[in-house]
């Protein structure tokens, strides 16, 4: 089965002829590209609903149109940028903000950040690769569900709560003298 993260490409045709039989048998050779992840953050000027649509479609048909794939569109709401930000003559202190997680050559990622450059509703826009190792953490759902003093996470918080008491009892001063007061203050 192929992941929807392949895709197959046809590299070549062959033609080969069976000189002895006379048959011709067309082959195709096959092979499976895998185009490497890419998220974009993109910061929208606040729009209506129905523009805001209109700017992520043109962006998805341009992912489309370069041989990508949408992995997933989040919508993180409109929010106050961090600093004014200056795009098309313009200054802009608030956002809408936008994660599109994609799959494309990187042959088409210079011609794509271009297009975006010159959309003038896009105030900024950062592609950053997602790396390919990052293990998936495991499904720890049964253990969430347990009350909090018998998950393991909970008694290792515990335990290092304990050393640090121990730890701090060690640092003070414990006099030996086997007096119940101190003989050198008054």
């Amino acid at each position: 089965m192929i992941k929807y993260a392949q895709t197959i490409t046809i590299v070549s045709f062959y033609l080969y002829n069976f000189v002895h039989s006379f048959n011709f048998v067309a082959r195709c050779q096959i092979s499976l590209v895998i185009m490497p992840s890419y998220e974009l953050c993109l910061l929208f000027k606040v729009l209506p609903r129905p523009e805001i649509t209109q700017c992520l479609k043109r962006t998805a048909c341009k992912i489309f149109e370069s041989g990508g794939f949408i992995r997933r569109i989040d919508n993180l709401g409109t929010a106050d940028t961090p600093w004014k930000i200056s795009s098309h003559d313009a200054i802009h202190k608030q956002a809408s903000y936008f994660i599109l997680e994609f799959d494309a050559p990187s042959s088409a990622l210079d011609p794509f950040n271009n297009y975006l450059s010159r959309d003038i509703d896009i105030i900024k826009r950062t592609i950053f690769k997602v790396p390919e190792d990052i293990p998936q953490p495991a499904c720890t759902l049964h253990e969430e569900l347990k009350p909090p003093a018998y998950r393991s996470e909970v008694k290792e918080m515990i335990a290092i709560g304990k050393r640090k008491r121990e730890k701090e009892a060690r640092k003070k001063v414990q006099f030996n003298t086997g007096l119940d007061y101190m003989p050198f203050q008054r």
